[in-house]
């Protein structure tokens, strides 16, 4: 039995077929990612840790979230600063003047960011939102100065109070981050 032999047109032009399959195979997948990626920025997310379905921000929403932005990277810096100076203190110096020099600055910090929270006027619809930021504010305030009487006497049950105070109030900053900004980074 001999096999037909392929001629160089018929060759070419599956060659021509299979080329243009695999240009609309890669546009259509293009169109359904884009989309996918459409609806999902428009789309009901979901906010995690409270399971809770949560809408897109509207207009007003969106400048609140952006005005309250300004000020969330620096009560983040200022929470860290506050971690990294307890575990300085507990792991390299244990000198109680030293964390009160670095920790009493970043309390008031954290007072004045949440005075400028406060001041902004959220929409009816995040007040509630604003109010647990604030709340987690007065939290991480509360753990600076547990965290300074704790060094000064000596006392690692204040400092472990104030730990867990700190760790409330991240974790309440992550919540509110989930509603107002649901892209965020955040570390492992």
């Amino acid at each position: 039995m001999t096999r037909p032999r392929l001629r160089a047109p018929t060759l070419l032009l599956s060659m021509v077929v299979i080329a243009l399959l695999g240009v609309v195979a890669y546009a259509v997948k293009r169109e359904i990612a884009a989309g996918m990626a459409t609806a999902e920025r428009s789309a009901v997310t979901t906010v995690v840790g409270r399971g809770e379905a949560h809408r897109a921000l509207s207009a007003e929403e969106e400048t609140y979230a952006a005005a309250l932005w300004q000020l969330h990277g620096e009560i983040k810096l200022a929470a860290i600063r506050m971690t990294f100076a307890g575990i300085a203190y507990k792991t390299e110096d244990h000198d109680s003047d030293r964390l009160a020099a670095k920790v009493e600055p970043l309390g008031e910090a954290i007072e004045a960011a949440a005075a400028k929270v406060r001041s902004l006027e959220p929409p009816p619809s995040l007040r509630e939102v604003r109010d647990r930021y604030v709340q987690a504010l007065a939290l991480y305030a509360a753990a600076s100065a547990e965290m300074v009487r704790g060094a000064a006497d000596g006392r690692d049950d204040l400092l472990i109070e104030a730990q867990g105070m700190s760790f409330r109030a991240s974790e309440d900053l992550l919540r509110v981050g989930d509603v107002l900004w649901p892209g965020e980074y955040r570390p492992h």
